[in-house]
């Protein structure tokens, strides 16, 4: 019985969608009398349909309009939220390149990214995008002793840490060779580009510090999580680490 509800659904799916695109606009309960199900069904049908990335857009009121953008080119993309944060944080860092052509389309591109997902995964979205922050460009000092990193077991374990809003372990090796062990809380991401830095409270140290991240040489992430701090309270020794660092 599962089994024939699932491929049910899936041709109903199938069958809305050619509903909305057949017209520009729906009323919902039109297209729950067309498909033979109830109201709700049909919300919530065009919820999943939603979170698997397709373009609809639904207005509430009696009736509900409901419309599918014919024309969006990336309406069978299905991303999962780091997936999007990282889109969504390319995009910010060639509006930081400010090139007079090829990028004007940039933040429209960005908010309708954004617009298109569920409302539950636009809050998280939001959430991990505001901690990520974004700089000038890294001074030649900076850049000449910066080390080009590629995505490893330790980049991977940053990440995790982050997005989970988990606590981290580190090893870390400073730009005066000296190697410490530290245990950290990822708060926000710092980019002067090309350069990166983890924004972080060094429990041990119970301050704020700033870590290049071509410097840490391993890391852990661990099971305990942390309450977010405001970014102007660690931002401050970010900025002078940026400079000289």
């Amino acid at each position: 019985m599962g089994k024939n509800n699932r491929y049910s659904q899936i041709d109903r799916h199938d069958q809305l969608l050619g509903l909305l695109r057949s017209a520009d606009s729906h009323k919902v309960d039109d297209l729950a009398f067309s498909l033979t199900v109830s109201r709700r069904t049909l919300l919530r049908d065009l919820d999943l349909l939603k979170q698997r990335g397709y373009p609809i857009e639904t207005e509430a009121g009696r009736g509900g309009g409901v419309r599918l953008y014919k024309h969006w080119g990336i309406g069978r993309l299905q991303l999962n939220y780091q997936e999007v944060i990282d889109l969504l944080l390319s995009i910010s860092i060639m509006e930081k390149l400010n090139s007079p052509i090829f990028l004007t389309h940039l933040n429209s591109v960005k908010n309708k990214l954004f617009a298109s997902f569920p409302t539950e995964q636009q809050a998280r979205i939001k959430k991990v995008r505001e901690r990520l922050l974004i700089g000038e460009l890294a001074s030649d000092f900076v850049t000449s002793s910066y080390q080009t990193i590629s995505s490893n077991a330790t980049t991977q374990q940053i990440s995790t840490a982050f997005f989970e809003q988990k606590s981290l372990y580190i090893e870390y090796c400073d730009e005066k060779k000296n190697h410490s062990k530290r245990r950290i809380e990822p708060h926000y991401l710092f980019l002067n580009w090309p350069v990166w830095y983890i924004l972080a409270w060094d429990t041990d140290k119970d301050a704020s510090r700033c870590f290049r991240l071509d410097r840490v040489q391993k890391a852990t992430a661990e099971k305990e999580g942390f309450r977010l701090k405001k970014a102007n309270i660690l931002m401050e020794e970010a900025e002078k680490y940026a400079k000289k660092l």
